[in-house]
């Protein structure tokens, strides 16, 4: 039984909701729990895409519903606990995935940038939990899933306003592990490195909220990199049905996370060294 079979058979309603779910990993997620006959919940703010993704998600074998929800709006979200209630009776799978990366140096980030990074990486995942978690509760159990970054677990340079949200997801689903064990609601959070998706999508944000030389040289790496949004939707699946809480799905987000655990001050070093010396992510080509 693999691992998408074995989720399909724990939670027999099969209903999933996905933000973010028109581009990148949550369509890849979206398009996966399709294949094995679940009923998901498509959410993102643009109407069109949300309609041409569930046209992808039925023809992937699953049941699409449409939710045009901005994740930066608390009211978008009562709004879709509302249409999803309506339409399924409750829900099993939360996955919280939209987000935007922002960067550049602290001093150098307008504090409105700070604010839409906040509301997009982190407010956003507090609202989906805060919101959906009666109606899992009611459902009598399911899965929270975060989508955070391996940038929340190591907190390199130029990437503050990232950082800051990323690691704030992952203090949040850490904390709700040991909260919601007793009310039958997993909990996993997926902190991946560079891979192919949208994260650098500007729509929506005025200005250039990609700068400084550690975004550069993630922007490089996110057009040159062979790793997939499938390949990253498949290794947090795997994580779900292991019922585990991090999900690394890369060597280096393996390697870095357990390296700042073990050897705090030496990683930090050696982060500098790489960062000075333009190695690595910090190559702004």
């Amino acid at each position: 039984m693999n691992a998408l079979q074995k989720l399909a058979a724990r939670y027999p309603q099969k209903r999933i909701l996905i933000t973010g779910a028109t581009s990148g990993l949550g369509e890849a997620l979206a398009l996966q729990f399709a294949g094995a006959g679940f009923r998901v919940a498509v959410a993102s703010r643009n109407p069109q895409k949300v309609a041409a993704t569930v046209q992808r998600v039925e023809q992937a074998g699953g049941q699409g519903l449409e939710i045009t929800l901005d994740v930066t709006r608390e009211q978008d979200f009562q709004d879709a606990v509302k249409a999803v209630e309506e339409s399924w009776g409750g829900l099993d799978i939360l996955v919280n995935n939209a987000g935007v990366l922002t960067a550049g140096k602290v001093q150098d980030v307008d504090i409105d940038v700070w604010r839409q990074s906040l509301d997009t990486d982190l407010w956003s995942v507090i609202h989906g939990c805060k919101q959906f978690l009666p109606l899992l509760v009611k459902s009598g159990g399911g899965h929270i899933v975060n989508v955070a970054s391996a940038a929340g677990l190591v907190s390199g340079p130029d990437l503050a306003t990232y950082n800051v949200a990323k690691a704030g997801v992952i203090s949040l689903s850490e904390t709700l592990k040991v909260e919601l064990a007793d009310q039958n609601i997993d909990v996993t959070v997926s902190c991946p490195t560079v891979f192919k998706s949208h994260l650098l999508d500007k729509e929506g944000h005025e200005g250039d909220v990609v700068v400084g030389v550690t975004a550069k040289g993630l922007e490089h790496d996110m057009e040159s990199t062979s790793i997939s949004s499938e390949s990253i939707a498949s290794s947090l699946v795997e994580a779900m049905a292991r019922r585990r809480l991090y999900d690394t799905p890369q060597w280096d987000a393996k390697l870095t996370w357990l390296s700042a655990r073990m050897l705090p001050e030496t990683f930090r070093k050696i982060i500098l060294y790489m960062y000075r010396h333009r190695l690595w992510v910090f190559n702004d080509r």
